[in-house]
């Protein structure tokens, strides 16, 4: 049976969901499809980022369908309704929602980034979910890679999990920012032409914005 934890972690888009067939109404995004050959109509409600409820309406009777969430009922035609039921979930939850992986500093960075380039991030990964990277649509190159590592990869002290973000940076000046707290030498990334900064908080957005800004540029 379809749970919530389908969408953990993850979070929709607006402009996704009304691309999808959603409707907008006071900040309230709905959408109704038949399923099972008609016999019932599904509601899916979203907020903008997440589906906050849906409900099953069976067309004849027009009461609401509540057997497919209950996890004892069993029977052929109760499976037939649970499996239509998740194949849409399932459907929105991959052309609608994006991963949701990164912290608050993080999130404002790529925010910015799609503000101001129209980039999103992108997950290439299916083994390394906690990794995106942010291209220029022009070139196709890529001028950000996000991800989630353990603190003591940068050689800090602790086990805890810390965002980063790899850069380009002017080789010229590349020395002269690294830190060894928050700024270093390229994880994983050409260590002449990248660095990695820190997204704790720890390294000013406005170093962070004009560091994403270099680096776009420099992604010719």
């Amino acid at each position: 049976m379809f749970k919530f934890d389908l969408l953990a972690n993850k979070t929709a888009d607006a402009d996704s969901l009304a691309e999808y067939g959603f409707c907008e109404a006071d900040g309230i995004f709905v959408y109704s499809a038949p399923i099972l050959d008609g016999q019932f109509k599904m509601t899916v409600l979203s907020d903008g980022k997440n589906i906050t409820g849906t409900r099953v309406f069976d067309n004849a009777s027009e009461e609401e369908y509540t057997l497919h969430l209950v996890d004892g009922a069993v029977g052929e035609f109760v499976g037939e309704v649970r499996a239509e039921y998740v194949k849409v979930l399932s459907d929105i939850a991959e052309k609608c929602f994006t991963p949701d992986i990164f912290a608050d500093c993080a999130r404002r960075v790529a925010e910015y980034a799609l503000e101001k380039y129209g980039d999103r991030l992108e997950y290439l990964w299916e083994k390394l979910p906690d990794a995106a990277v942010l291209r220029r649509k022009d070139t196709g190159k890529w001028y950000a890679v996000f991800m989630r590592i353990k603190r003591s990869r940068l050689g800090l002290e602790g086990e805890d999990s810390a965002d980063i973000i790899d850069v380009r940076c002017e080789p010229s000046k590349l020395p002269l920012k690294i830190d060894g707290a928050s700024r270093f030498s390229g994880y994983h990334m050409n260590k002449k032409h990248w660095l990695t900064l820190l997204l704790d908080g720890s390294v000013p957005f406005e170093e962070l914005a004009e560091s994403l800004d270099y680096s776009y540029s420099a992604a010719k």
